[in-house]
């Protein structure tokens, strides 16, 4: 009968023996770790894993119109053009890309700035004292007649949602306007016609 009770309380014995271990094992890992505080401060190496991990190479956005300020002269080069200087507005950083100034005379599509250079050029950034320039050749169709404007419009890329108008320095007669990239150099910016 003993052997008996024996054999069926040794597995219980065992196994509460195992779970009492556990749990000390548990506790003594806790309770070593239990009187230190924790030091408030960052430590230098996380200051400089955190430093790290920020990036280098900050996302810069596409220039709006807004961001730019914009001013436009009257050039005699190719026939006569005008020559659209941008500047970053103070404290302003962005990218203007090298495509064909958007740019048009009135709200009817013909008076809208057509490409006269065949590829795009380099993006520019736009901060500080930077300026990108763009030629704008009101009349690159038949020499005979056209409509008469006294602004242009342009914004920093097609479809910016802010688009300003400026004042030309003469009325201009506009029939198939074409403009280059934006560009610079000043030099590069002179709309050839075809």
């Amino acid at each position: 009968m003993t052997i008996s009770i024996q054999r069926r309380v040794a597995p219980i014995l065992l196994a509460a023996t195992v779970i009492a271990l556990a749990a000390s094992a548990c506790g003594s890992g806790t309770a070593e770790g239990a009187g230190e505080k924790a030091d408030p401060s960052p430590s230098a190496d996380s200051a400089e894993s955190a430093a790290s991990t920020e990036d280098p190479y900050p996302v810069i956005e596409v220039c709006a119109a807004e961001d730019l300020s914009f001013t436009v002269s009257e050039e005699s080069q190719a026939g006569g053009y005008y020559l659209i200087t941008a500047t970053a507005k103070p404290g302003a950083t962005c990218i203007l890309v090298g495509q064909t100034i958007s740019a048009g005379f009135g709200s009817d599509p013909s008076g809208d700035v057509a490409p006269s250079e065949q590829a795009e050029g380099e993006s520019i950034t736009m901060s500080g004292s930077t300026k990108a320039y763009a030629g704008v050749n009101p009349h690159s169709g038949a020499q005979d007649g056209g409509v008469q404007f006294e602004e242009i419009i342009v914004g920093a890329h097609k479809g910016d949602m802010s688009p300003v108008s400026l004042k030309l320095p003469s009325t201009a007669e506009v029939d198939q306007p074409i403009g280059t990239n934006w560009h610079t150099d000043a030099a590069k910016a002179v709309p050839f016609a075809d």
